[in-house]
Protein backbone atom coordinates (compact mmCIF):
# COMPACT_ATOMS: atom_id res chain seq x y z
CA UNK A 1 0.00 0.00 0.00
CA UNK A 2 2.87 2.26 0.50
CA UNK A 3 4.34 1.89 -2.70
CA UNK A 4 1.35 2.64 -4.47
CA UNK A 5 0.83 5.49 -2.15
CA UNK A 6 4.18 6.65 -3.26
CA UNK A 7 3.59 5.96 -6.89
CA UNK A 8 0.51 7.89 -6.96
CA UNK A 9 2.27 11.19 -5.18
CA UNK A 10 4.98 11.14 -7.75
CA UNK A 11 2.64 10.95 -10.67
CA UNK A 12 0.36 13.71 -9.23
CA UNK A 13 3.84 15.94 -8.78
CA UNK A 14 4.55 15.04 -12.52
CA UNK A 15 1.14 16.48 -13.13
CA UNK A 16 1.20 19.86 -11.52
CA UNK A 17 4.84 20.24 -13.07
CA UNK A 18 6.70 19.44 -9.54
CA UNK A 19 9.85 17.13 -9.82
CA UNK A 20 10.59 15.35 -7.12
CA UNK A 21 13.68 15.92 -4.87
CA UNK A 22 16.43 13.73 -6.27
CA UNK A 23 18.95 11.17 -5.52
CA UNK A 24 21.87 10.44 -7.54
CA UNK A 25 23.16 7.15 -7.95
CA UNK A 26 26.96 6.88 -8.34
CA UNK A 27 28.41 8.66 -10.99
CA UNK A 28 30.28 5.13 -12.01
CA UNK A 29 27.43 2.97 -12.33
CA UNK A 30 24.67 2.87 -14.58
CA UNK A 31 21.20 1.83 -13.22
CA UNK A 32 18.49 0.56 -15.91
CA UNK A 33 14.96 -0.26 -14.74
CA UNK A 34 12.98 -2.46 -16.71
CA UNK A 35 10.14 -4.40 -16.19
CA UNK A 36 11.14 -8.02 -16.07
CA UNK A 37 14.08 -10.59 -15.22
CA UNK A 38 16.32 -11.93 -17.63
CA UNK A 39 15.65 -16.22 -18.19
CA UNK A 40 19.23 -16.99 -19.10
CA UNK A 41 22.54 -14.90 -20.21
CA UNK A 42 23.53 -17.79 -22.52
CA UNK A 43 23.04 -16.40 -26.31
CA UNK A 44 22.61 -19.57 -27.45
CA UNK A 45 19.29 -19.69 -25.66
CA UNK A 46 17.81 -16.24 -25.68
CA UNK A 47 14.28 -15.78 -26.35
CA UNK A 48 13.48 -12.78 -24.65
CA UNK A 49 14.17 -9.17 -24.98
CA UNK A 50 15.43 -8.40 -21.02
CA UNK A 51 18.02 -11.61 -21.80
CA UNK A 52 19.14 -9.67 -24.59
CA UNK A 53 19.76 -6.03 -22.58
CA UNK A 54 22.12 -8.30 -20.76
CA UNK A 55 23.79 -10.92 -22.57
CA UNK A 56 24.97 -8.42 -25.56
CA UNK A 57 26.75 -6.74 -23.06
CA UNK A 58 28.97 -9.37 -22.25
CA UNK A 59 29.02 -11.00 -25.70
CA UNK A 60 29.66 -9.87 -29.28
CA UNK A 61 29.04 -11.09 -32.45
CA UNK A 62 31.76 -11.61 -35.73
CA UNK A 63 29.60 -8.28 -37.35
CA UNK A 64 27.23 -6.26 -36.10
CA UNK A 65 24.99 -3.22 -37.28
CA UNK A 66 25.81 0.74 -36.35
CA UNK A 67 23.57 3.24 -35.32
CA UNK A 68 22.81 3.86 -39.57
CA UNK A 69 21.62 0.02 -39.64
CA UNK A 70 24.55 -1.15 -41.80
CA UNK A 71 26.89 -4.06 -40.79
CA UNK A 72 30.01 -3.23 -39.11
CA UNK A 73 33.53 -5.40 -37.91
CA UNK A 74 33.57 -6.47 -34.77
CA UNK A 75 34.93 -9.66 -33.39
CA UNK A 76 35.93 -10.21 -37.68
CA UNK A 77 37.73 -6.77 -39.22
CA UNK A 78 36.33 -8.32 -42.76
CA UNK A 79 34.89 -11.12 -44.37
CA UNK A 80 34.25 -12.13 -48.16
CA UNK A 81 32.33 -14.66 -50.09
CA UNK A 82 33.76 -17.65 -52.41
CA UNK A 83 32.46 -17.33 -56.54
CA UNK A 84 30.47 -19.64 -55.82
CA UNK A 85 28.81 -18.33 -52.69
CA UNK A 86 28.66 -21.29 -50.38
CA UNK A 87 32.01 -20.29 -48.13
CA UNK A 88 32.24 -17.48 -46.15
CA UNK A 89 35.34 -16.58 -44.76
CA UNK A 90 35.92 -14.25 -41.81
CA UNK A 91 39.43 -12.34 -40.42
CA UNK A 92 39.02 -12.39 -37.26
CA UNK A 93 40.34 -9.79 -34.85
CA UNK A 94 43.45 -10.15 -32.70
CA UNK A 95 44.68 -9.45 -29.64
CA UNK A 96 41.31 -10.14 -28.00
CA UNK A 97 40.86 -12.37 -24.72
CA UNK A 98 37.24 -13.67 -23.30
CA UNK A 99 36.75 -12.61 -19.61
CA UNK A 100 38.35 -15.55 -17.93
CA UNK A 101 42.06 -14.91 -19.98
CA UNK A 102 40.84 -17.52 -22.65
CA UNK A 103 42.44 -16.15 -26.09
CA UNK A 104 39.95 -15.36 -28.97
CA UNK A 105 40.62 -17.26 -32.41
CA UNK A 106 39.31 -19.14 -35.02
CA UNK A 107 39.28 -22.49 -33.01
CA UNK A 108 37.08 -20.29 -30.23
CA UNK A 109 34.38 -19.28 -32.93
CA UNK A 110 34.24 -22.56 -34.54
CA UNK A 111 33.15 -24.29 -30.98
CA UNK A 112 30.68 -21.65 -30.55
CA UNK A 113 28.85 -22.22 -33.69
CA UNK A 114 29.26 -26.06 -33.50
CA UNK A 115 28.11 -25.51 -29.53
CA UNK A 116 24.66 -24.28 -31.12
CA UNK A 117 24.35 -26.41 -34.31
CA UNK A 118 24.61 -29.55 -31.86
CA UNK A 119 21.68 -31.16 -31.13
CA UNK A 120 22.20 -32.36 -28.08
CA UNK A 121 23.06 -28.79 -27.01
CA UNK A 122 19.07 -28.33 -27.26
CA UNK A 123 19.29 -24.87 -28.41
CA UNK A 124 15.34 -23.34 -29.18
CA UNK A 125 17.48 -21.38 -31.32
CA UNK A 126 19.01 -23.81 -33.59
CA UNK A 127 17.70 -23.20 -36.58
CA UNK A 128 18.99 -19.84 -36.85
CA UNK A 129 22.44 -21.46 -37.23
CA UNK A 130 21.12 -24.09 -39.17
CA UNK A 131 22.37 -23.31 -42.96
CA UNK A 132 25.87 -23.34 -41.50
CA UNK A 133 26.53 -27.09 -42.79
CA UNK A 134 30.32 -26.58 -41.59
CA UNK A 135 32.96 -24.71 -39.39
CA UNK A 136 36.60 -24.80 -40.66
CA UNK A 137 39.69 -23.45 -39.14
CA UNK A 138 42.03 -21.85 -41.75
CA UNK A 139 44.51 -20.51 -39.23
CA UNK A 140 44.50 -19.26 -36.02
CA UNK A 141 42.62 -16.19 -36.81
CA UNK A 142 40.49 -16.98 -40.45
CA UNK A 143 37.79 -19.04 -39.99
CA UNK A 144 35.04 -19.77 -42.45
CA UNK A 145 31.21 -20.96 -42.59
CA UNK A 146 30.25 -23.27 -45.31
CA UNK A 147 26.67 -23.67 -46.42
CA UNK A 148 25.20 -26.33 -48.65
CA UNK A 149 23.41 -23.66 -50.55
CA UNK A 150 23.76 -20.13 -51.69
CA UNK A 151 22.94 -17.87 -48.32
CA UNK A 152 22.60 -14.43 -49.31
CA UNK A 153 21.87 -12.73 -46.05
CA UNK A 154 24.51 -14.74 -44.20
CA UNK A 155 26.33 -11.80 -42.98
CA UNK A 156 23.53 -10.18 -41.57
CA UNK A 157 21.98 -13.52 -40.28
CA UNK A 158 25.69 -14.05 -37.92
CA UNK A 159 24.87 -10.59 -36.67
CA UNK A 160 22.23 -11.94 -34.78
CA UNK A 161 22.32 -12.17 -30.91
CA UNK A 162 21.59 -16.19 -30.96
CA UNK A 163 24.86 -16.27 -32.84
CA UNK A 164 27.07 -14.11 -30.59
CA UNK A 165 30.58 -15.73 -29.80
CA UNK A 166 30.18 -17.80 -26.25
CA UNK A 167 33.51 -18.58 -24.46
CA UNK A 168 34.88 -21.95 -24.36
CA UNK A 169 33.98 -21.84 -20.63
CA UNK A 170 30.15 -22.68 -21.91
CA UNK A 171 31.70 -26.75 -23.12
CA UNK A 172 33.33 -27.22 -19.96
CA UNK A 173 31.08 -30.36 -18.55
CA UNK A 174 28.63 -29.34 -15.72
CA UNK A 175 29.00 -25.35 -16.06
CA UNK A 176 26.40 -23.28 -15.70
CA UNK A 177 26.94 -20.86 -18.55
CA UNK A 178 23.13 -19.12 -18.50
CA UNK A 179 24.12 -18.05 -15.15
CA UNK A 180 28.10 -16.85 -15.37
CA UNK A 181 28.44 -16.10 -18.88
CA UNK A 182 31.76 -15.77 -19.85
CA UNK A 183 32.53 -13.10 -23.26
CA UNK A 184 34.82 -10.56 -25.05
CA UNK A 185 32.56 -8.11 -24.63
CA UNK A 186 33.24 -4.56 -22.99
CA UNK A 187 31.02 -5.32 -19.86
CA UNK A 188 31.88 -8.64 -17.62
CA UNK A 189 29.45 -10.64 -15.59
CA UNK A 190 29.50 -10.10 -11.62
CA UNK A 191 26.13 -11.25 -9.78
CA UNK A 192 23.09 -12.13 -10.30
CA UNK A 193 20.04 -11.44 -7.61
CA UNK A 194 17.03 -13.59 -9.08
CA UNK A 195 14.12 -11.18 -9.80
CA UNK A 196 16.12 -8.56 -8.63
CA UNK A 197 19.01 -7.19 -9.86
CA UNK A 198 22.30 -8.24 -12.23
CA UNK A 199 24.85 -6.25 -11.96
CA UNK A 200 28.12 -6.36 -14.71
CA UNK A 201 31.67 -4.83 -14.51
CA UNK A 202 33.46 -2.79 -16.97
CA UNK A 203 35.81 -5.18 -18.61
CA UNK A 204 39.96 -3.33 -18.30
CA UNK A 205 41.59 -5.60 -20.93
CA UNK A 206 38.47 -5.13 -23.39
CA UNK A 207 40.45 -4.56 -26.98
CA UNK A 208 38.19 -1.71 -28.01
CA UNK A 209 37.54 1.94 -26.54
CA UNK A 210 36.85 1.21 -22.99
CA UNK A 211 33.11 2.20 -21.41
CA UNK A 212 33.29 5.26 -19.34
CA UNK A 213 30.89 3.54 -16.65
CA UNK A 214 32.13 1.18 -14.43
CA UNK A 215 29.30 -0.58 -13.52
CA UNK A 216 25.68 -1.51 -14.70
CA UNK A 217 22.86 -2.51 -12.95
CA UNK A 218 20.10 -4.21 -14.47
CA UNK A 219 17.57 -3.81 -11.80
CA UNK A 220 13.83 -5.74 -12.23
CA UNK A 221 10.82 -3.43 -11.07
CA UNK A 222 7.71 -4.61 -12.83
CA UNK A 223 5.44 -1.97 -12.65
CA UNK A 224 5.05 1.00 -14.62
CA UNK A 225 4.53 3.47 -11.82
CA UNK A 226 7.18 2.14 -9.94
CA UNK A 227 10.08 2.80 -12.79
CA UNK A 228 8.94 6.05 -13.20
CA UNK A 229 9.04 6.75 -9.48
CA UNK A 230 12.38 5.18 -9.56
CA UNK A 231 13.71 7.74 -12.34
CA UNK A 232 11.94 10.84 -11.19
CA UNK A 233 13.29 10.27 -7.74
CA UNK A 234 17.17 9.56 -9.03
CA UNK A 235 17.14 5.47 -7.90
CA UNK A 236 17.08 4.83 -11.49
CA UNK A 237 19.14 6.54 -14.57
CA UNK A 238 17.58 5.25 -17.66
CA UNK A 239 13.79 3.06 -17.40
CA UNK A 240 12.38 0.78 -19.87
CA UNK A 241 9.10 0.30 -21.29
CA UNK A 242 7.72 4.31 -20.60
CA UNK A 243 4.08 3.71 -20.77
CA UNK A 244 2.34 6.30 -23.11
CA UNK A 245 0.11 7.69 -20.51
CA UNK A 246 3.04 8.94 -18.71
CA UNK A 247 4.72 10.34 -21.32
CA UNK A 248 3.34 14.33 -21.78
CA UNK A 249 4.32 14.56 -17.70
CA UNK A 250 7.81 12.86 -18.16
CA UNK A 251 7.97 15.33 -21.32
CA UNK A 252 7.68 18.52 -19.19
CA UNK A 253 10.41 17.47 -16.12
CA UNK A 254 13.78 18.80 -16.81
CA UNK A 255 14.38 15.95 -14.56
CA UNK A 256 14.24 13.73 -17.25
CA UNK A 257 14.07 13.30 -21.00
CA UNK A 258 11.81 10.44 -23.02
CA UNK A 259 14.48 8.73 -25.72
CA UNK A 260 11.87 7.55 -28.38
CA UNK A 261 12.81 5.63 -31.46
CA UNK A 262 11.17 3.20 -33.95
CA UNK A 263 11.18 -0.50 -33.84
CA UNK A 264 11.85 -3.77 -36.54
CA UNK A 265 9.20 -5.02 -34.20
CA UNK A 266 5.19 -5.54 -35.73
CA UNK A 267 2.24 -6.23 -33.29
CA UNK A 268 -0.67 -8.06 -34.97
CA UNK A 269 -3.60 -10.21 -34.45
CA UNK A 270 -2.91 -13.43 -35.14
CA UNK A 271 -5.50 -15.88 -37.02
CA UNK A 272 -5.39 -19.40 -36.83
CA UNK A 273 -5.87 -20.49 -40.75
CA UNK A 274 -6.81 -24.09 -39.22
CA UNK A 275 -9.96 -23.46 -36.67
CA UNK A 276 -13.25 -22.95 -38.12
CA UNK A 277 -14.71 -20.03 -38.81
CA UNK A 278 -11.05 -18.67 -40.01
CA UNK A 279 -10.23 -21.20 -42.06
CA UNK A 280 -12.40 -19.42 -44.73
CA UNK A 281 -10.97 -16.09 -46.25
CA UNK A 282 -14.22 -14.46 -46.13
CA UNK A 283 -14.10 -14.35 -42.38
CA UNK A 284 -10.48 -13.63 -42.19
CA UNK A 285 -11.04 -10.69 -44.70
CA UNK A 286 -14.64 -9.95 -42.40
CA UNK A 287 -12.43 -9.51 -39.05
CA UNK A 288 -9.79 -7.33 -40.71
CA UNK A 289 -12.50 -4.84 -42.75
CA UNK A 290 -14.01 -5.06 -38.34
CA UNK A 291 -10.68 -3.55 -37.07
CA UNK A 292 -10.10 0.26 -37.16
CA UNK A 293 -6.68 0.15 -36.80
CA UNK A 294 -6.57 3.86 -36.79
CA UNK A 295 -8.41 4.46 -34.49
CA UNK A 296 -6.95 1.70 -32.11
CA UNK A 297 -3.43 3.54 -32.44
CA UNK A 298 -5.03 7.15 -31.92
CA UNK A 299 -6.61 5.94 -29.10
CA UNK A 300 -5.57 3.23 -27.01
CA UNK A 301 -2.00 4.22 -28.00
CA UNK A 302 -1.91 7.66 -28.13
CA UNK A 303 -1.12 7.98 -31.80
CA UNK A 304 2.69 6.52 -30.72
CA UNK A 305 3.49 3.68 -32.63
CA UNK A 306 2.79 3.79 -37.14
CA UNK A 307 0.14 1.79 -38.33
CA UNK A 308 0.29 0.12 -42.33
CA UNK A 309 -0.79 -3.39 -43.29
CA UNK A 310 2.33 -5.24 -44.44
CA UNK A 311 4.05 -7.75 -41.87
CA UNK A 312 7.23 -6.17 -42.09
CA UNK A 313 7.62 -2.79 -40.60
CA UNK A 314 8.52 -0.48 -43.21
CA UNK A 315 12.08 0.76 -41.77
CA UNK A 316 13.54 -2.88 -42.43
CA UNK A 317 15.16 -2.76 -46.13
CA UNK A 318 13.06 -4.65 -48.75
CA UNK A 319 10.07 -4.09 -46.68
CA UNK A 320 6.55 -2.63 -48.57
CA UNK A 321 5.93 0.39 -47.82
CA UNK A 322 2.91 0.27 -49.91
CA UNK A 323 0.37 -2.39 -48.13
CA UNK A 324 -2.26 -0.02 -46.06
CA UNK A 325 -4.30 -1.07 -43.25
CA UNK A 326 -7.48 -3.02 -44.41
CA UNK A 327 -10.15 -0.42 -44.54
CA UNK A 328 -12.60 0.09 -41.76
CA UNK A 329 -15.79 -1.19 -43.50
CA UNK A 330 -18.84 -3.18 -41.14
CA UNK A 331 -21.29 -3.20 -44.16
CA UNK A 332 -18.60 -5.09 -45.90
CA UNK A 333 -17.45 -7.32 -43.19
CA UNK A 334 -20.91 -8.40 -42.27
CA UNK A 335 -21.51 -9.03 -46.21
CA UNK A 336 -18.68 -11.26 -45.74
CA UNK A 337 -19.73 -13.03 -42.63
CA UNK A 338 -22.99 -13.87 -44.57
CA UNK A 339 -21.25 -15.06 -47.92
CA UNK A 340 -19.09 -17.55 -45.48
CA UNK A 341 -22.14 -18.62 -43.52
CA UNK A 342 -22.45 -16.78 -40.82
CA UNK A 343 -25.13 -13.98 -41.07
CA UNK A 344 -25.65 -13.69 -36.92
CA UNK A 345 -21.86 -13.85 -36.73
CA UNK A 346 -20.12 -16.64 -34.17
CA UNK A 347 -18.56 -16.64 -31.10
CA UNK A 348 -14.33 -17.25 -30.56
CA UNK A 349 -11.61 -16.48 -27.95
CA UNK A 350 -8.82 -14.36 -28.41
CA UNK A 351 -5.88 -14.62 -26.21
CA UNK A 352 -3.53 -11.93 -25.24
CA UNK A 353 -0.21 -11.56 -23.12
CA UNK A 354 -0.19 -8.42 -20.42
CA UNK A 355 2.37 -5.97 -20.03
CA UNK A 356 4.50 -7.55 -23.33
CA UNK A 357 4.27 -5.10 -25.37
CA UNK A 358 2.58 -1.71 -25.63
CA UNK A 359 -0.84 -1.33 -23.58
CA UNK A 360 -1.39 -5.19 -24.81
CA UNK A 361 -4.95 -5.80 -22.71
CA UNK A 362 -6.30 -2.93 -23.51
CA UNK A 363 -5.85 -3.48 -27.41
CA UNK A 364 -7.68 -6.96 -27.07
CA UNK A 365 -10.08 -4.82 -24.94
CA UNK A 366 -10.37 -2.80 -28.00
CA UNK A 367 -10.26 -5.18 -30.26
CA UNK A 368 -13.09 -6.94 -28.90
CA UNK A 369 -15.65 -3.96 -28.53
CA UNK A 370 -15.01 -3.60 -32.52
CA UNK A 371 -15.42 -7.00 -33.62
CA UNK A 372 -18.50 -6.79 -31.33
CA UNK A 373 -20.32 -4.66 -34.15
CA UNK A 374 -20.21 -6.93 -36.76
CA UNK A 375 -21.67 -9.49 -34.69
CA UNK A 376 -18.45 -11.84 -33.55
CA UNK A 377 -18.27 -12.25 -30.07
CA UNK A 378 -15.12 -12.31 -28.33
CA UNK A 379 -13.99 -13.98 -24.94
CA UNK A 380 -10.38 -12.78 -23.86
CA UNK A 381 -7.91 -14.95 -21.94
CA UNK A 382 -4.74 -13.75 -20.60
CA UNK A 383 -2.85 -16.15 -19.13
CA UNK A 384 0.84 -16.20 -17.49
CA UNK A 385 3.32 -15.21 -19.80
CA UNK A 386 4.94 -18.97 -19.97
CA UNK A 387 1.36 -20.59 -20.65
CA UNK A 388 0.62 -17.78 -23.28
CA UNK A 389 4.09 -19.19 -25.06
CA UNK A 390 2.93 -23.14 -24.36
CA UNK A 391 -0.51 -22.81 -25.92
CA UNK A 392 0.48 -20.23 -29.24
CA UNK A 393 3.13 -23.22 -29.36
CA UNK A 394 0.33 -25.97 -29.91
CA UNK A 395 -1.50 -23.92 -32.54
CA UNK A 396 -4.75 -24.36 -31.33
CA UNK A 397 -5.62 -20.73 -30.15
CA UNK A 398 -7.85 -19.24 -32.62
CA UNK A 399 -7.06 -15.63 -31.89
CA UNK A 400 -4.38 -14.20 -30.60
CA UNK A 401 -2.19 -10.70 -29.89
CA UNK A 402 1.43 -11.28 -30.85
CA UNK A 403 4.20 -9.57 -32.00
CA UNK A 404 7.17 -10.32 -34.74
CA UNK A 405 10.78 -8.28 -34.39
CA UNK A 406 13.23 -8.33 -36.53
CA UNK A 407 16.94 -8.87 -34.84
CA UNK A 408 18.62 -8.98 -38.15
CA UNK A 409 17.72 -6.34 -40.43
CA UNK A 410 17.07 -8.69 -42.91
CA UNK A 411 14.26 -9.82 -44.06
CA UNK A 412 14.99 -13.81 -44.84
CA UNK A 413 14.94 -14.48 -41.09
CA UNK A 414 11.75 -13.26 -40.39
CA UNK A 415 9.84 -14.71 -43.91
CA UNK A 416 11.30 -18.02 -42.83
CA UNK A 417 10.46 -18.20 -39.31
CA UNK A 418 6.71 -16.65 -39.86
CA UNK A 419 5.63 -17.08 -43.30
CA UNK A 420 7.59 -20.48 -44.51
CA UNK A 421 4.51 -23.14 -44.23
CA UNK A 422 7.40 -24.90 -41.58
CA UNK A 423 8.63 -21.91 -39.87
CA UNK A 424 8.52 -22.06 -36.11
CA UNK A 425 7.03 -18.46 -35.53
CA UNK A 426 4.01 -19.97 -38.06
CA UNK A 427 1.16 -19.86 -35.19
CA UNK A 428 -1.63 -18.91 -37.71
CA UNK A 429 -0.75 -22.67 -39.45
CA UNK A 430 -0.60 -20.44 -43.09
CA UNK A 431 0.36 -22.56 -45.72
CA UNK A 432 1.00 -21.14 -49.26
CA UNK A 433 3.83 -23.67 -51.31
CA UNK A 434 4.52 -20.59 -53.47
CA UNK A 435 5.33 -18.44 -50.40
CA UNK A 436 7.32 -21.52 -49.41
CA UNK A 437 9.63 -21.76 -52.78
CA UNK A 438 9.71 -18.09 -52.76
CA UNK A 439 11.59 -17.98 -49.28
CA UNK A 440 13.88 -20.19 -50.55
CA UNK A 441 14.62 -18.92 -53.77
CA UNK A 442 15.11 -15.51 -52.48
CA UNK A 443 17.85 -17.06 -50.14
CA UNK A 444 19.89 -17.85 -53.20
CA UNK A 445 19.23 -14.80 -54.86
CA UNK A 446 22.44 -11.99 -54.63
CA UNK A 447 21.16 -9.55 -56.79
CA UNK A 448 19.34 -7.22 -53.96
CA UNK A 449 16.91 -5.88 -56.14
CA UNK A 450 15.98 -9.68 -57.45
CA UNK A 451 15.49 -10.81 -54.08
CA UNK A 452 13.44 -7.65 -52.64
CA UNK A 453 11.16 -8.69 -55.60
CA UNK A 454 11.16 -12.13 -54.57
CA UNK A 455 10.17 -11.12 -50.90
CA UNK A 456 7.93 -7.95 -52.17
CA UNK A 457 5.93 -11.19 -53.43
CA UNK A 458 5.86 -12.86 -50.32
CA UNK A 459 4.43 -9.94 -48.34
CA UNK A 460 2.03 -9.31 -50.76
CA UNK A 461 0.79 -13.05 -50.58
CA UNK A 462 0.72 -12.23 -46.44
CA UNK A 463 -1.45 -9.69 -46.71
CA UNK A 464 -3.77 -11.14 -49.29
CA UNK A 465 -4.61 -14.37 -47.50
CA UNK A 466 -4.87 -12.36 -43.75
CA UNK A 467 -3.19 -14.93 -42.01
CA UNK A 468 -2.70 -11.96 -39.96
CA UNK A 469 -4.12 -8.40 -39.33
CA UNK A 470 -1.28 -6.11 -38.98
CA UNK A 471 -2.27 -3.80 -36.13
CA UNK A 472 1.24 -1.45 -35.45
CA UNK A 473 4.51 -1.23 -35.34
CA UNK A 474 5.97 -0.98 -32.19
CA UNK A 475 7.62 2.46 -30.91
CA UNK A 476 10.45 2.00 -28.32
CA UNK A 477 9.63 4.30 -25.42
CA UNK A 478 12.67 4.64 -22.95
CA UNK A 479 13.67 8.07 -20.61
CA UNK A 480 16.80 8.93 -18.72
CA UNK A 481 17.51 11.58 -15.73
CA UNK A 482 18.50 14.01 -18.01
CA UNK A 483 22.62 14.11 -17.14
CA UNK A 484 22.68 11.11 -18.89
CA UNK A 485 24.02 10.55 -22.34
CA UNK A 486 24.83 8.23 -25.05
CA UNK A 487 22.13 5.51 -24.19
CA UNK A 488 21.75 3.94 -27.71
CA UNK A 489 18.66 2.37 -28.38
CA UNK A 490 18.55 0.18 -32.17
CA UNK A 491 15.58 -0.53 -34.94
CA UNK A 492 16.04 -4.22 -33.51
CA UNK A 493 15.31 -2.97 -29.87
CA UNK A 494 19.26 -3.53 -28.80
CA UNK A 495 19.70 -1.05 -26.54
CA UNK A 496 23.49 -0.34 -25.27
CA UNK A 497 24.77 1.43 -22.83
CA UNK A 498 29.01 0.63 -24.02
CA UNK A 499 29.08 4.81 -24.66
CA UNK A 500 26.74 6.55 -21.23
CA UNK A 501 28.42 8.77 -19.98
CA UNK A 502 27.03 10.68 -16.45
CA UNK A 503 27.61 14.45 -16.39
Amino acid sequence: MLGTCRCVAVLAALALGITPVAAQTPKGTLVFASGGDADTLDPHFILERPDVRVSMHIHENLVNFDQNGELKPELAESWSVSDDRLTWTFNLRKGVTFHDGTPFNAEAVKQSFERILDPATASPRRSIASVISAVKVIDEYTVALITDKPFAPLPSQVSMFNLAIVGPAAKTPGADYARKPVGTGPFKFAAWQVGEKITLVRNEAYWGPKPAIERIEFRVVPEDSARVLQLMSGEADVIANVPPAMLPQLKSSSAVKVIQETSFRTVLLGVNNKIKPFDDLRVRQALAHAIDTSSLVKGVLRGIPKHGGGIEAPDIPGARKDLPPYAHDTAKARRLLAEAGYPNGFSTTLMTPTGRFMNDRQLAEAIQAQAREVGIDIKIEAPEWATYNTLLNKREVPLFLSTKGNPTGDLDLTMHLVAHSAGQMNFYNWKNPKADQLIETQRGTTDREQRYALLSEIQQSFYDEVPAIVLFYDAQLYAARSNVTGVRVQPNETVTFTHVRKN
